[in-house]
């Protein structure tokens, strides 16, 4: 069973990928928006509840993302924060090779759980 939705809002195109195991968004593009929140957050509310409820892992997916604003950190650093709190399996896989990811998101590794549960990926 293979599933997917694309949410586009200006630059920004998220693809909602469900299989059997897990819930990936592909974050395609640049995330430039003033307040992404309006845009980003019921996406991934959706996808953790959907994870939640179906015991499915949430990956995100940044390796194809071009540019990501300070704004658009509160609703990833947010939904890192949920599952860390909860039992959600959470992955955030960013493109190590890109100076700017490599700052940006190696910054999370303050989420990442002994127990896996949550990581944060340099690919």
């Amino acid at each position: 069973m293979e599933n997917t939705v694309t949410h586009k809002s200006n630059l920004l195109t998220l693809q909602v990928e469900e299989n059997e195991t897990a819930i990936i968004i592909k974050w395609i593009g640049k995330s430039a928006d003033r307040t992404p929140g309006i845009f980003i957050n019921p996406i991934l509310n959706d996808a953790f509840e959907k994870t939640s409820n179906n015991n499915k892992e949430l990956i995100m997916n940044f390796t194809d993302l071009e540019f990501l604003n300070s704004s658009t950190v509160a609703p990833i650093v947010k939904i890192l924060d949920r599952a860390k709190r909860g039992s959600n399996r959470l992955t955030i896989e960013y493109s190590r090779s890109l100076n700017w990811q490599e700052l940006s998101f190696s910054a999370l590794i303050v989420f990442q759980t002994k127990d896996k549960r949550i990581q944060i990926k340099g690919i």
